[in-house]
Order: C-alpha cells, then sequence, then structure tokens
C-alpha cells in the first residue's frame, strides 16, 4: 500500500505543525517523482534532470472545470519528452539540444495511484514524444491502462494521447481502455501540416482518428440503448478530443472552424483543443512571432457555439483576412451583425432565442425558461441571479416591452488593436504551454 504519512492538521508544538503541514504543488511533484527512483544508487540518467526547464517536466496536476458546478483534478504525464520527429514548433523536437526523461509503465502508474490515494488528482492524463516508431509507444501507453484497469481497478477518467500511425488492434485496445482519446492534427490541411511537421502524415492522423470515432460512435450508441457502463473498459464514450497549433502556419480561423465542423460531422467529437503557437528557442521557428493568446481564446469560444449553441459553420463572423475578431467575442459579433434579431423579450424568447444572446449561456438560458412562469423577473439583478452576465446581454434584450439598456454594446478604446503587434516584444519560450494538452 502507498502511503507519505501526510496529516491535514496537528495540534500542540507549532513546529511540529509546520513540518506535517500538506506540501504544496511543488513539494507535491517532487515526492511524486522520487517514487520513480531507486532510493539506494538515486535516479537513473534518463530521470536526473526532470526539474530542468529544458527537460519539460513531466508531471502537472491542473483542476478541471468537465460541465457546470463540477470539478476535477487531473494528473498530466508526459511520458518521455524524447521524440524522433523533428517539427518545427515543438520543444521535443529530435535536433533540438535538451534533457530526455523517461517514465516507465510502472513508474508512472506508481506515480498516479500515490497522487490519487493522497486525493491530489481524480483523474490520468498522458501524452508523449514519439522516441522510435509508433508501435512501441503505444505498447507502453497500453500497459499503462492495462496496469491501472485491470490490475489495479482503477475505475477513474483517464485521458491519453493516440500516437498516429499505430496497428488497428492497439488502437482498439487503447479506446476500450480509455475515458477519452485524443489526436494532435496540429493543423487544418496536409499541405499546411507539412510545412511545420515534415515527419508526420495528416492523412495518417485522419485514418487514426475515424478508427476511433467509429468505436466511440458505437459504444455511446450501445450505452444510449441501455448497455451498462463499464467503468474498466469505457471505450471512449467521453468524447475524443482533437488539437490544433495556431498561429504556426498561415491558416485562418476560418479554415481551422471549417475543418473541425467536418471532423465533428460523424459524431463522437467532444470538443477541439487550440494551442497558440510560441517560438521555441533552437527551433526553425524561434523568430516568428508568438500568436496572441486571445486568438486561441476566440477560438475556444466560437467551438463552443458551434458545439453548444446550435450556431450553424456559415454563422460564424470572421473578418477580412479571415480570422475571428479579437476586439469581441463571436457571439457579440454575431449580434452586432444580425440586428434585425434583436432586442429579445425575456418573458416570451425561446431557449434557442435566448442563446443567441450575448451574455446568456446554455444554464442561464434553460433557468429563464423553467423558472419565468413561476417568479417575477423585475431587472438586471433578477438576471444576474440565473446566471445571465447582464453588462454584456442587457442592450440586446427587452422585459415585458421595456429596454433593459440602450447601448448594444460598448467597446474600451485604444491605441491599437488586440490583433496588431505594434510594441510587442519578441519572446522566445523553452518550452510551451500547449506541450501538455
Amino acid at each position: 500500500m502507498l502511503t507519505f504519512g501526510f496529516s491535514s492538521g496537528t495540534v500542540g508544538d507549532p513546529c511540529k505543525a509546520e513540518s506535517m503541514r500538506e506540501p504544496d504543488l511543488e513539494q507535491r511533484l517532487d515526492l511524486l517523482m522520487s517514487l520513480a527512483t531507486d532510493d539506494r544508487d538515486g535516479p537513473p540518467p534518463r530521470l536526473r534532470h526532470t526539474k530542468d526547464v529544458g527537460a519539460l517536466r513531466p508531471l502537472n496536476i491542473r483542476s478541471l472545470r468537465p460541465a457546470p458546478g463540477k470539478r476535477m483534478s487531473l494528473l498530466r504525464v508526459l511520458m518521455t519528452n524524447a521524440c524522433s520527429y523533428n517539427c518545427h514548433y515543438c520543444p521535443m523536437r529530435r535536433d533540438r539540444p535538451m534533457p530526455r526523461t523517461l517514465l516507465k509503465p510502472e513508474e508512472l502508474v506508481r506515480i498516479f495511484l500515490a497522487a490519487h490515494q493522497q486525493g491530489w488528482c481524480q483523474g490520468l492524463f498522458i501524452t508523449t514524444g514519439i522516441p522510435g516508431h509508433p508501435t512501441k509507444v503505444m505498447d507502453d501507453l497500453i500497459a499503462v491502462l492495462e496496469l491501472l484497469r485491470e490490475k489495479h481497478r482503477f475505475a477513474g477518467y483517464i485521458h491519453v494521447k493516440l500516437v498516429p500511425g499505430s496497428e488497428v488492434a492497439q488502437i482498439d485496445r487503447l479506446t476500450a481502455l480509455a475515458s477519452r482519446v485524443s489526436l494532435n492534427f496540429e493543423a487544418p490541411c496536409g499541405a499546411s501540416l507539412a510545412q511545420i511537421a515534415p515527419d508526420k502524415s495528416f492523412s495518417t492522423t485522419l485514418h487514426d482518428f475515424e478508427r476511433v470515432r467509429k468505436l466511440v460512435v458505437l459504444e455511446q450508441e450501445a450505452q444510449a440503448h441501455g448497455k451498462p457502463h463499464d467503468p474498466f473498459h469505457p471505450g471512449g464514450a467521453s468524447g475524443m478530443t482533437m488539437q490544433f497549433v495556431v498561429g504556426a502556419t498561415s491558416d485562418t480561423d476560418h479554415a481551422l472552424l471549417d475543418t473541425i465542423s467536418r471532423l465533428k460531422t460523424g459524431g463522437g467529437v467532444h470538443h477541439p483543443h487550440f494551442s497558440a503557437f510560441r517560438p521555441i528557442s533552437n527551433t526553425p521557428l524561434e523568430n516568428t512571432p508568438a500568436t496572441p493568446a486571445l486568438r486561441e481564446h476566440r477560438l475556444y469560444q466560437a467551438a463552443y457555439l458551434l458545439g453548444s449553441y446550435g450556431f450553424a459553420p456559415d454563422e460564424v463572423v470572421y473578418g477580412p483576412g479571415g480570422n475571428l475578431p479579437l476586439a469581441m467575442d463571436p457571439k457579440a459579433a454575431w449580434a452586432l451583425n444580425h440586428p434585425e434579431c434583436f432586442p429579445v423579450e425575456i418573458s416570451s424568447a425561446s431557449h434557442e432565442e435566448l442563446l443567441r444572446v450575448p451574455g446568456i449561456g446554455p444554464l442561464a438560458a434553460r433557468r429563464i425558461v423553467a423558472q419565468r412562469g413561476s417568479i417575477v423577473l423585475r431587472g438586471l439583478s433578477d438576471l444576474r441571479k440565473l446566471g445571465v452576465i447582464t453588462h454584456r446581454a442587457a442592450g440586446f434584450l427587452l422585459l415585458r416591452g421595456r429596454r433593459l439598456q440602450t447601448i448594444r454594446w460598448s467597446e474600451q478604446l485604444g491605441f491599437w488593436a488586440p490583433e496588431e503587434d505594434v510594441g510587442a516584444q519578441h519572446i522566445v519560450y523553452q518550452v510551451s504551454p500547449g506541450t501538455f494538452r
């Protein structure tokens, strides 16, 4: 049994209380990594530089909100930062000088179970470099999931990155054991991918994506028809995700969202991930300007409109260059381009109409429809209690025929627009925020 002997508190000696205090995040990660070392001989060479910045730190704990009102913490593990690919944007690229680390399947499992036992995480996210042939890397990923599911009987959430180019049997096995499977497309088409990742194949990733999608859709349909959920073989039923690097190529937001819309058509996809490009030192793209983090944020907002708000792909508003406006969120951009749809009457609007109002999300829309017949809505304060972001919504709403605000939308004026890089300092990074996504 794995124990650390920590206590949430103690009474009496303040020095003893200090020594027994719950460790902070950095201490937790150090303790977890110590489980992968040999106490007698110290850490093996493959683990001696795990705290170096260039090593990308193999462990990370992140708190997520998988649904409204719910929180989940994931231990996110980079199984190895060694890679045989030479992607131009990646801190792990083959030709980049850096310390390389490797966690073996048994070590990874031991670390996760200790963290889970201490209550530091509820689930696991595994990603990895590709140090050799994809089939060997997939064998190691499958070994981790088999140990957790079938030996240690862990029934919780496991999200794993699939390595394109694997064998069909490996894809099937990994999907059967995972709660969610994700793939890195990186770019919206093969021509763009070849510019920044010459060793990768868009068609191979798409082929494997379709294989996983088929399995996920079959499992979701079976559960919808009454098949009991098997927590040890969830079959990827939480839905797939896919990642794109934003700004490493000249691809527009329009191209990215069109590709995502096509990929989601067949079902089985939960949501996309976007990673704003950051120039990494000692890579071919280190002199390329960083992509504004706000562009990544706008893409997430637009993806939510398409996935949760009932918007069609051709309703998304783009600027002249094919990118989303950075100065306002995509829903506000649509609303301002369709004045004929506003203002919306709160007391009678449908759920679908309310979802089109900036500042009203799915939960607030459901609450308004469910409660407006039993409560008296008097003004903005009552709408705020239902979850409406009133400073965004007020200008688009009527309440029993009365305008709640005369100004539909106001923007803060600046010396230059958010999408302009005037005066921006060029920063070169050692690692990228997207490494663990």
